[in-house]
């Protein structure tokens, strides 16, 4: 038979419990109490219970020896039979109110305490195993779920099948003691709110009591599912690739890319800065849509109406220049022109509203929601959506639609629908309303095609419409469109042309991923806000900003000047990271190819992280 100091070194070896394991003997009538056990009442000249002096031994070490004498719960004396039930223990009434409901329930849960009879014994007798000069009835071990666990396998070890045991959260002497010694088998052993308060055990604390017989058969079973593999502590598994911070991985790749091992695509540069963190440059593009086409000896209207023509000018656009991002972009009046006004081409200038379906507002009953697969250009533009996915350069790829409130100037008239704001505010949302419902069905349609979606709102600038206006006409439409697309998890970017300083705040609390602004346009000089300074400032990283060196500089700039607006964009921005280069708004159709090139030179160069960080 297996002796005390050997079974407490095998615990300790193949379960490191944090305290000692407790030996536990009920003594008869005859049976000495050892000379150096404690006696609660006369040594610590205070009542004590099972629980806490279990609880003392295991912490404290010391052995201790509780008789009737030394015992306050009654609920712990009438379970290990130091004292008769009284009657008001059998009807309940010690449950009522904080355990069970009523008093019959407490019967219930009374009589499923197991008992010793009254006077069966007389003194409960605990000490550390390894110090115990006794041979224990019960083993008890406090430990955590992990090690509980491993003594369950250990008790399975021989005979297979489950383990039984019961809970009740209360009365846990009964459990530790009264059921182990008269089932005869291991328990696991639930702490109730007596012993985690007066015996200190802790909420991460189990335990599990052994009957000393089955203690040889306890440890064998340990040591045989350590050697099938089994261990405390836990094994963990270790051999996988850990998935670790965005940033993180950044620099990996940036260290194969300097070794040759890897390549970054420009759709990596813009990825990084999603991501708040750095590849080796600041991503780039410039604002293109008819430029592509003039580049390919097209007109205006050929590139703006012909989706097969559109799309191998934008491809020739990027083999060209290499952007880091590249977009599906003809004009911004295909959306109203959907809906039936009449466009204006120029050779020189973007397409316009040549007719207003507003002026008269009645005739906003009359309108129909148009059909992003039949109605005028919208196929063809979502053809050219699906040519340049299709394309796959290894770029980022971005479609451009008119956002709700731009298409709802179009239709009213930009002067009228201003007024409008003061005299019809309802025409407004009425409009507004329409439009917005049209975007999130042409947005779904552009989604569709696996693009990233932009929504161009020129019209929404401070330079138009005051802040005022736009929290209460436009910026409720706003979050609703970005709530839509955020449901189907794609972000959504925002363009507004002119000032926007002043609803930066509103832009990001709308939800926008990505806000593309343009330069803040006062002619006074003590009134200019750099507002991508501005807005770094605000946004702390929460949206992706893009841009803004002065799109008008494509027609006429000289090398020095658009290096210097170059930098004055990377030395504001790039630390911050989130921040893609870009322009504060399309560049000229009839822009110069050179100084586009020296656009995306100077980018490149100066744009490498090592220098503008």
């Amino acid at each position: 038979m297996i002796d005390v100091k050997t079974a407490d070194r095998e615990l300790q070896t193949y379960l490191r419990p944090q305290t000692f394991p407790v030996a536990i003997r009920m003594l008869k009538a005859g049976e000495e109490i050892p000379e150096r056990a404690r006696r609660p009442a006369r040594d610590f000249k205070k009542l004590s219970m099972s629980c806490q002096v279990i609880d003392m031994s295991r912490r404290y070490g010391w052995t201790i020896a509780l008789t009737r004498e030394d015992h306050i719960c009654s609920l712990g004396i009438t379970a290990i039979g130091f004292d008769k039930p009284l009657p008001i223990y059998n009807v309940g009434t010690l449950c009522e109110g904080m355990y069970t409901e009523t008093k019959e329930a407490g019967q219930r849960s009374e009589a499923a305490i197991d008992k010793f009879a009254p006077g069966e014994y007389y003194c409960v007798l605990v000490a550390p195993l390894d110090r115990a000069t006794f041979e224990p009835h019960v083993v008890c071990v406090y430990a955590n779920p992990a090690q509980v666990m491993r003594l369950t396998q250990a008790a399975l070890w021989k005979r297979g099948g489950r383990l039984t045991s019961s809970f009740e959260g209360r009365a846990v002497c009964a459990d530790i003691i009264v059921t182990t010694m008269k089932t005869g088998e291991p328990q696991v052993i639930l702490p109730c709110s007596g012993d985690r308060i007066f015996g200190q055990t802790q909420d991460h604390e189990m335990a599990f009591s052994i009957p000393w017989e089955r203690m040889e058969e306890i440890v064998e079973g340990l040591r045989g599912t350590h050697n099938g593999g089994i261990r405390y502590p836990i094994t963990q598994f270790m051999e996988y690739e850990a998935k670790l911070p965005p940033r993180y991985m950044e620099v990996n790749k940036l260290w194969d890319a300097e070794k040759g091992k890897t390549s970054l695509t420009n759709r990596d540069r813009v990825v990084a800065a999603y991501k708040r963190s750095f590849s080796d440059r600041v991503p780039v593009y410039p604002i293109v849509a008819s430029f592509a086409g003039t580049l390919d000896g097209l007109s205006i209207e050929e590139y703006c109406t012909s989706p097969t023509k559109a799309i191998t000018a934008m491809m020739n656009y990027y083999e060209r220049y290499q952007p880091d991002v590249v977009l599906a972009y003809n004009d911004l009046a295909k959306e109203a022109e959907a809906f039936g006004c009449g466009v204006k081409y120029s050779d020189y200038v973007v397409p316009s509203i040549e007719t207003h379906l507003l002026e008269d507002k009645a005739s906003l009953a009359k309108l129909h929601m148009p059909d992003p697969y039949k109605t005028a250009r919208l196929p063809g533009f979502l053809e050219q959506c699906e040519a340049l996915v299709k394309a796959a350069p290894p770029a980022a790829t971005g479609a451009v639609a008119v956002g709700p409130w731009t298409i709802a100037m179009l239709l009213r008239n930009p002067e009228m629908m201003l007024l409008d704001t003061f005299e019809d505010p309802q025409f407004i949302h009425d409009v507004m309303r329409l439009t917005t419902d049209f975007c999130k069905l042409w947005g779904d349609a552009i989604v569709k095609t696996k693009i990233g979606l932009s929504f161009s709102e020129p019209t929404a600038s401070i330079s138009l419409v005051s802040p005022d206006n736009y929290r209460e006409f436009i910026a409720p439409y706003h979050k609703e469109l970005v709530d839509h697309f955020k449901a189907k998890k794609v972000g959504v970017t925002a363009h507004i042309c002119g000032v926007t300083y002043p609803i930066f705040e509103d832009l990001i609390g709308c939800g926008f991923t990505t806000i593309s602004f343009d330069l803040d346009q006062q002619s006074d000089p003590t009134l200019h806000v750099d507002q991508l300074e501005r807005f770094m400032q605000v946004a702390k990283g929460r949206a992706v900003a893009i841009g803004n060196v002065d799109a008008t500089m494509f027609e006429k700039a000289t090398q020095p000047q658009m290096e210097a607006e170059v930098r004055r964009c990377i030395d504001t921005a790039a630390k911050h990271s989130g921040f893609i280069l870009s322009t504060s708004c399309e560049i000229p159709p009839r822009s110069n190819p050179e100084i586009v090139k020296w656009f995306m030179d100077a980018a490149h160069d100066y744009g490498r992280y090592e220098k503008a960080l």
